[in-house]
């Protein structure tokens, strides 16, 4: 969690809200509300949902204002800045908010809140549970569709719980329009957007590949695999990444490349390492890829490789959740592009592909 908060006391919030705690945060992940955002944001749904929230802890602490006034000296000061149960209503948000269920690696089920209200998507789904989203209002921050606009994978966010990634969605969406190609998305079952309360919030970066040779990646004798490893090992917070395999391999005239990033050993007590892979499949013959898709790993933490002589052995991890795929032909520099938009931040691909991340 972002802030250190006592235990004892988010405990104690939680026990007092009830299920108008799940209210509020289901609603906060419906309309894309972050817990900074809580009580600035007036989408009437979340007004209505913090107001009750709000009212039941009021209640609480004017029955108890010592235990009160002690849980609000131990918040950070930082969430010391409205009344006391607003306060703490804040709180707990951040307490739960960010949380990231291995659920998360499941495919959508035809029962979930997204899918019973917009059943026409359900034919749409391939075997890996993305929504073929060729032919429909889909946008960089959300799918269109009657009513609704709905929110992509909570692992298609930037570091996996904040604003959407935009920039990558924007580009699967340009590229496939610009070179005829089919086009698939994960969506996020859980939330449940109306198109009155869509909105767009730009965080600006810039991250983007070079144009590789075409004639250099169709010789098929140039395969193998390429680690690139920080040299700090991925302990700086600015980049926590240990490093970066790019792995190529040809079957007859296809070539399929590899790309998976290396994390840096796990924190005490941490369950699972979430890591970002690609893979794109290149027709030699043609000239041109035909496949990428991008997806997310998750390995269990106690058995996740220490070094990188282990990493070679790694497996494929524990959970395995696809949630972007294009399909057709194009370009190296629309591989290239996607590929560095997809590990956004992680310096050790951009090197690979030849392009300085200062830039």
């Amino acid at each position: 969690m972002p802030y250190d908060l006592d235990p004892k006391d988010m405990a104690a919030v939680r026990a007092h809200l009830g299920s108008q705690l799940d209210v509020l945060l289901l609603t906060m992940l419906d309309v894309d509300a972050f817990p900074i955002f809580l009580f600035s944001d007036d989408r009437a749904r979340l007004v209505e949902a913090r107001g009750r929230a709000a009212d039941l802890l009021v209640q609480w602490l004017t029955a108890e204002p010592d235990k009160a006034r002690g849980m609000y000296s131990r918040l950070p000061d930082q969430l010391q800045y409205r009344s006391v149960a607003e306060s703490l209503l804040e709180a707990v948000t951040w307490a739960d908010y960010f949380d990231l269920p291995i659920e998360l690696f499941r495919n959508p089920a035809p029962d979930s809140r997204v899918l019973v209200a917009a059943p026409h998507l359900v034919p749409l789904l391939d075997e890996s549970g993305l929504v073929t989203v060729t032919g429909l209002d889909a946008r960089p921050w959300g799918l269109h569709t009657g009513e609704y606009a709905f929110q992509y994978h909570q692992l298609l966010r930037r570091s996996y719980g904040s604003g959407v990634h935009y920039g990558l969605i924007g580009t699967v969406l340009r590229v496939s329009n610009q070179h005829g190609l089919t086009a698939r998305l994960a969506i996020d079952e859980r939330r449940l957007r109306f198109k009155h309360e869509y909105q767009e919030i730009h965080e600006h970066d810039h991250w983007f590949g070079r144009s590789l040779s075409e004639e250099d990646l169709d010789i098929l004798s140039v395969v193998g695999e390429t680690f690139h490893g920080d040299p700090d090992g991925g302990t700086s917070w600015l980049h926590p990444y240990a490093g970066v395999s790019v792995r190529w391999t040809a079957d007859g005239p296809l070539k399929g490349v590899e790309i998976e990033e290396f994390m840096p050993p796990p924190a005490a007590g941490a369950e699972w390492v979430f890591a970002r892979y690609l893979h794109a499949i290149r027709d030699t013959d043609k000239g041109a890829f035909i496949h990428c898709d991008g997806a997310v790993k998750a390995f269990a933490a106690a058995a996740y490789p220490q070094t990188v002589k282990d990493f070679r052995h790694r497996g494929k991890g524990d959970h395995y959740r696809k949630l972007f795929r294009i399909d057709g032909e194009f370009p190296a520099s629309v591989w290239s592009e996607l590929a560095c938009s997809w590990f956004r931040g992680n310096r050790l691909v951009t090197e690979y592909f030849g392009v300085d991340p200062a830039i």
